[in-house]
């Protein structure tokens, strides 16, 4: 395949997180260090070196860089600290801008003010419209789809997934596109795409690459604040927290409160547990800076966690108001704003490190999509 030179990549590459891979002279040391190295994947090495020869169509086609959960020891062991793990999140943060059509997913990479503004607004917009559609609820008790109707709720949430589910089929099928065309996939190659799709969701809720990259860790970190724990609670509490909202939606009465032990309603507070709990642990890493993949922040990770941590917040706050019967004009304040931060969520998935949770399970089924009829050392991906 020929390449395109950029001169400028680096340069571009610069607006969307801190890195200085100028000091790398490519020892290999990132290579031999990183315990998900094989003869199959030799990243960051040559990720970092399609930067420096401003190979942009390589760099956005690799899907090497979502096959990296930045476990921070190449670049603890980089004799140039050239942070090679740092520049691994850059190029992914730089390869969803790329993927995004509309521009929207680099204006917030590039711009902490527009991150912030733009997600503040589109918070407001939200809360704004549940007020102009409110209706007088009775004030002896709780009765929140009297004061918003469930319909509105409906209507703004299935407008957002739809929204949300086209952008994201949009960006994966590029994505899908751009790796192929690095990796020479031509239409006639017939690929075992059944055992691809096995093997990626076993590793999707199996965690099993990740628990690989916990080398950075003492031996004394309890299992529970492990990164791939962490991790894995956050990606279970979401799901989980999305499936329970589709349940309700599909077979839940409207308007209606059920126990606490019913199926759906328990399966929403565990999830809404462990998303907390992954969001909380892991805020508190990055506000203490306890290693090196919490040490350079960007602010799109802060948007992340924290909108996940307020819907997660929000969420318990507001089954305690139905549930305790918590003073009304609280309940309702509350029920606004726990709307209105799921919409922001919902809307801003693919336009930010949200977007990251399909980007990775699409590089890994790609990863681990073979050839059918040729064995398996020969269909390694030679992408330089």
């Amino acid at each position: 395949m020929t390449s395109r030179v950029d001169p400028g990549l680096l340069i571009e590459l610069k607006q969307y997180g801190s890195v200085d891979i100028g000091t790398c002279f490519n020892c290999g040391n990132c290579t031999a260090i990183c315990p998900l190295t094989t003869d199959e994947e030799n990243f960051p090495r040559r990720i970092i070196r399609y930067a420096q020869l401003g190979l942009k169509d390589r760099l956005i086609g690799s899907k090497d860089i979502w096959l990296c959960y930045y476990c921070g020891e190449c670049s603890t062991t980089c004799p140039r600290q050239a942070k090679p793990g740092e520049f691994m999140a850059v190029a992914r943060r730089f390869a969803i801008a790329q993927h995004d059509v509309s521009g929207l997913a680099g204006a917030l990479y590039r711009s902490v003010w527009f991150n912030a503004i733009f997600t503040i607004v589109l918070t407001i917009v939200f809360s704004l419209f549940l007020l102009s559609v409110r209706q007088p609820a009775p004030i002896e008790r709780l009765a929140f789809f009297e004061f918003i109707p469930e319909v509105y709720i409906q209507i703004v949430g299935v407008s957002v997934l739809a929204i949300m589910a086209l952008a994201a089929l949009v960006q994966m099928v590029k994505m899908t596109r751009d790796i192929s065309s690095v990796n020479n996939v031509m239409p006639h190659m017939r690929f075992d795409t059944w055992r691809a799709m096995q093997e990626t969701v076993l590793e999707i809720f199996n965690q099993q690459r990740y628990r690989h990259t916990d080398c950075e860790e003492k031996p004394s970190t309890p299992w529970y604040l492990r990164k791939w724990v962490v991790h894995a609670t956050i990606l279970y509490g979401f799901l989980g927290l999305f499936a329970t909202t589709a349940l309700d939606f599909l077979f839940k009465p409207i308007g209606s409160v059920v126990p606490l032990y019913y199926p759906m309603r328990l399966l929403g507070t565990i999830a809404g547990l462990l998303l907390m709990y992954g969001t909380s642990v892991a805020l508190i890493r990055r506000l203490k800076k306890q290693d090196e993949s919490t040490t350079h922040s960007h602010h799109s990770d802060w948007t992340f966690l924290i909108l996940m941590w307020l819907v997660g917040f929000t969420g318990f706050l507001l089954e305690i108001a139905v549930y305790a019967l918590l003073p009304v004009a609280f309940g309702y304040i509350l029920l606004i704003v726990h709307v209105a931060l799921a919409m922001d969520v919902l809307i801003l998935l693919p336009f930010s490190k949200f977007a990251h949770a399909y980007y990775r399970s699409v590089a890994l089924f790609l990863h681990n999509r073979k050839p059918i009829g040729q064995p398996q050392e020969q269909t390694a991906t030679t992408e330089a």
